[in-house]
């Protein structure tokens, strides 16, 4: 089983066509992947802080991983099947860049303010999270940023933080221990790059970060041939979700309407069921779950989904 680690290789910002892949690994093949954190390992004790000046990047990933035989129209399978802490604990911060997340419009500037920027340190033991003395949350890994290199004439290259069809920062919690996600490929090998994982996070990622931290994380990947998906799609044991992004002038509202209908061309695809009766059914039993601001899955159980059968 090959193993990557930042340690070995550096920390990347950007997923690229134009980078020498890290490894090769054949279909089926399983790979631990080593990550830092978001703030690339600035923040372990009380005191440090975030400091854009030395590292001015966000969501380090690894890769490009080289899937043998894959070229473009193909898709890559990637089965999550665990994810690690890598040294006990996570971080939760604000910086100038959550001041942006928040409010678009610079009124903190305008007002001459700014959010504290006293880290949390969060131990995790035992499956839990220690957001404080008082509050444990339960631990729920999942891989925030996960996708390949893009098509360039599409969306240019792309950086860490920003998703689109060739997945990237989507971080949406289902990305998870269990799940499988489905990404286009587009360049030979498919390029495959993950990290910016999270012990915990909150729907809508309200302040840009969530309890990052540096992770160990065993990946499965398959390839299917001659079978493409327009977006990133997400596979539970129990639920189906189609991942969308507000990008291109692609507004929140037009992401999550574009997700239920690509999640009802899946339904067709995967069950035969016809598409205005799954467009219906999305309407009563879809749920959606909103990642960070730029990112919408919406989904359904697949005892819904698969019931009719043609």
């Amino acid at each position: 089983m090959k193993q990557i680690s930042f340690r070995d290789i550096g920390l990347k910002y950007i997923l690229s066509p134009d980078d020498e892949p890290v490894a090769s690994i054949a279909p089926g093949e399983t790979v631990i992947l080593e990550t830092e954190d978001a703030c690339s390992g600035q923040i372990r004790k009380k005191g440090d802080i975030r400091d854009r000046n030395k590292i001015p990047n966000a969501n380090p990933v690894v890769g490009p991983i080289y899937i043998e035989g894959a070229k473009k129209g193909d898709s890559l399978a990637v089965l999550i099947e665990d994810i690690e802490p890598l040294i006990g604990q996570g971080i939760t911060y604000l910086s100038e860049f959550n001041e942006n997340y928040i409010a678009s419009v610079p009124i903190f500037k305008f007002m001459k303010v700014s959010l504290p920027h006293e880290a949390k340190i969060c131990p995790i033991k035992n499956g839990l999270v220690y957001f404080s003395d008082e509050i444990s949350i339960p631990y729920q890994p999942m891989v925030g940023t996960i996708g390949v290199a893009p098509f360039l004439e599409a969306e240019s290259i792309s950086s860490s933080v920003l998703p689109d069809r060739h997945g990237g920062n989507m971080d949406i919690p289902e990305v998870a221990p269990g799940s499988t996600i489905f990404l286009p490929v587009y360049h030979d090998g498919g390029l495959l790059y993950a990290g910016d994982v999270h012990a915990v996070q909150g729907d809508g990622e309200i302040t840009g970060t969530a309890i990052e931290m540096p992770s160990r994380t065993r990946i499965k990947v398959d390839l299917v041939k001659r079978k493409t998906v327009n977006w990133p799609r997400i596979e539970t044991e129990a639920k189906m979700l189609s991942v969308i992004t507000a990008s291109a002038g692609r507004t929140i509202e037009d992401a999550i309407r574009t997700a239920y209908l690509e999640l009802t061309l899946w339904m067709e695809e995967k069950y035969g069921l016809d598409r205005f009766e799954g467009l219906m059914l999305c309407g009563q039993v879809g749920k959606v779950r909103i990642g960070n601001m730029w990112s919408v899955a919406a989904g359904i159980e697949k005892k819904y989904a698969g019931a009719i059968r043609k």
